[in-house]
């Protein structure tokens, strides 16, 4: 043990190491977010802030406007996306290198913080937390706001966040939290939280001036579209504080019956447990950074705060709040539960950055409760985290191992007392017990270090502190599988060239397609119309059924942005081609598509070959000879 803690510290003392490695981890982190880029299947959300964003920026239709798009979420986050896209050109490629670039200016950020706090080897680790995480790099890389907001909050706590920061520095960064509510709305918690955490480290003056620049930027935002930016915030803001605004929230009478069959997720005890654990499966390394820092925190016998646990504390105070209002809106909510998976992209890697700064100051000699309690927390860590693995579980193998299994009287009883299909049953018990194993594994290994303390008292103060450490370095070698980063990958497309496809797809449309025509649109692939800049989509169809009623005022749900089945008909009768993704089609859409009144052409190419669904029909109106 000597030896080897000899070693480490000559490799730790080479000035050239942390660099290199830093670089390294950049390059890294760069080559597979271009491969992401490159392979990653395209969903309803990326299609909307792209493409509606084009849409703003073109000035063909302006945010909040009647009988326009439907601006559900803060203004920046469709108006950045949509004038790169202006800018740059429009296609799908181009809205996810922006966001790459955004990424690196995220892990630069990460970088200079954890370096400040930590040193260079903390920063090295800071980039390759990131970099060996694809769950991270996908978050950062499609067209989501989850890219802007990290961007922003990363620089916001480098230069606003430390001791002794220029007055500069701290209303910039404040500036950019004002920044992040016009970007997306739930981000309204961080600008208070900063403000009180400048308002502890540098006293009055200078918190109520970098409360000011943050009110700032959000006031100027808001007056820009004043006073139809009401419509967001009088939807958004709990009951008691919207009260005020309520004039400007559309009156439940205009709204039909919705399809919440098909869209709207049960939050079962099940399923938000599910998701809980799926979520720190994911981003495992910067989530249970946190929890290692709060299980960890000393117990002062008198009240002195150093700045450096003052900071500790604004960054837990912050992950915390933002944590637990995604989670309420998603995992407590009754419509978009597995959202929590990309919602925690916003601010996850607070967790590490938190772990970064305190420490320095962690117990690291334990009481028998609280290494009991640290003991108990990773053993149920390891057991739920195995448990959300298993849909990976390849299918051929599971299948191959039922037919092994069925003579067995056991795997027949256990069919019969769960009620389970066999594959699912199969598969839970297969994670199950490696999940035991992998445990009994860890128990062995922390049972295997009392070898390296001659006091085995000194052992048991240190061995929850071994088991933490463990589960950490653990937890980093196994992003990069589908043991945690790389599982549950619903946007995989087998290494397929999804630019490619949509270029192609485009392409074809295009051909069929004369600039200027009025099409009708069902399908949750908005980013194929940044391929069809010259054509007309009725606004409302974008969001496809989630704008989407049956009965209502179609006058008043047409002038906020939605629609309903009134509104289908009617545009049925008047556009020039219909546009419908395979798989999406609606019953009494398609017996109206299949009469003499239009012509079915060949459909449009896969714009996601490992979804067969992303074909795309393409339907003719026959227009009457007057």
């Amino acid at each position: 043990m000597r030896r080897i803690s000899v070693l480490a510290k000559k490799i730790t003392s080479l000035p050239w190491l942390p660099p290199v490695l830093t670089a390294a981890g950049f390059i890294a982190y760069i080559l597979q977010a271009i491969d992401i880029a490159r392979t990653k299947t395209s969903f309803l959300d990326e299609g909307l802030y792209v493409y509606k964003g084009w849409l703003f920026a073109t000035g063909q239709y302006v945010p909040f406007q009647d009988y326009g798009l439907w601006t559900n979420h803060a203004v920046l986050s469709f108006l950045i996306p949509g004038y790169i896209q202006k800018w740059f050109g429009p296609g799908l490629d181009v809205a996810r290198y922006f966001m790459i670039f955004l990424a690196v200016l995220t892990l630069l950020g990460l970088w200079v913080f954890a370096k400040r706090w930590g040193g260079q080897w903390w920063a090295t680790g800071a980039v390759w937390v990131m970099a060996l995480n694809p769950a991270e790099i996908k978050v950062y890389t499609l067209a989501l706001s989850e890219g802007l907001i990290a961007v922003m909050l990363a620089w916001m706590l480098v230069l606003a966040v430390g001791v002794k920061r220029p007055l500069w520095q701290i209303m910039l960064g404040s500036g950019l939290a004002g920044l992040m509510i016009l970007t997306r709305e739930n981000m309204i918690f961080v600008l208070p939280l900063l403000f009180l955490y400048l308002l502890w480290q540098y006293g009055w003056k200078i918190g109520f001036l970098a409360l000011a620049s943050g009110l700032g930027v959000f006031a100027i935002g808001t007056f820009w579209y004043w006073p139809d930016v009401l419509y967001l915030w009088a939807v958004r803001l709990p009951g008691p504080a919207a009260q005020y605004i309520s004039e400007w929230k559309p009156p439940s009478e205009i709204y039909g019956e919705r399809d919440v069959d098909v869209f709207v997720e049960v939050a079962t005890l099940y399923r938000t447990l599910l998701y809980f654990w799926m979520t720190f499966r994911l981003h495992f390394v910067a989530l249970f950074s946190a929890v290692a820092v709060w299980l960890l925190w000393p117990l002062p016998k008198r009240f002195h705060v150093s700045e450096r646990m003052r900071t500790a504390i604004f960054l837990s105070v912050l992950f915390l709040v933002l944590l637990v209002a995604h989670m309420q809106a998603s995992l407590f909510g009754q419509f978009c539960i597995s959202c929590i998976l990309l919602y925690v992209g916003y601010f996850d890697f607070i967790g590490f950055l938190l772990l970064v700064v305190a420490h320095r100051f962690l117990v690291r000699n334990l009481s028998p409760f609280r290494g009991s309690i640290i003991l108990f927390l990773v053993a149920t860590t390891i057991i739920s985290i195995g448990l959300t693995t298993y849909e990976d579980v390849s299918s051929t193998f599971a299948k191959a191992m039922i037919e092994r299994l069925d003579p067995v009287y056991l795997w027949h009883a256990l069919l019969n007392l769960t009620g389970l299909q066999h594959l699912m049953l199969f598969r839970i018990s297969f994670v199950l017990v490696a999940s035991v194993v992998v445990l009994i594994l860890f128990a062995v290994g922390l049972l295997w270090s009392r070898r390296f303390y001659a006091d085995r008292r000194i052992w048991r103060k240190k061995v929850g502190l071994i088991g933490l450490n463990a589960l950490l370095i653990l937890g980093l070698i196994l992003s990069p599988t589908k043991v945690l980063g790389k599982g549950n990958d619903f946007f995989d497309c087998d290494g397929s060239n999804v630019l490619a496809s949509y270029e192609r797809a485009g392409e074809y449309l295009r051909s069929v397609i004369p600039p200027g025509s009025q099409v009708y649109w069902m399908g949750r692939m908005d980013a194929i119309f940044l391929y069809l800049p010259e054509v007309k989509v009725y606004p409302p169809q974008l969001n496809h059924l989630h704008s989407y009623f049956v009965g209502g005022d179609a006058d008043a749900l047409l002038r906020t942005g939605l629609w309903n089945d009134v509104l289908a008909r009617q545009w049925l009768t008047e556009t020039d081609y219909v546009l419908v993704e395979a798989g999406l089609q609606q019953d009494w859409v398609m017996e109206i598509l299949d009469s003499d009144k239009y012509i079915k052409l060949k459909p449009a190419p896969k714009t996601e070959k490992c979804r067969w669904q992303s074909s795309i029909l393409v339907y003719k109106r026959v227009v009457s000879a007057e």
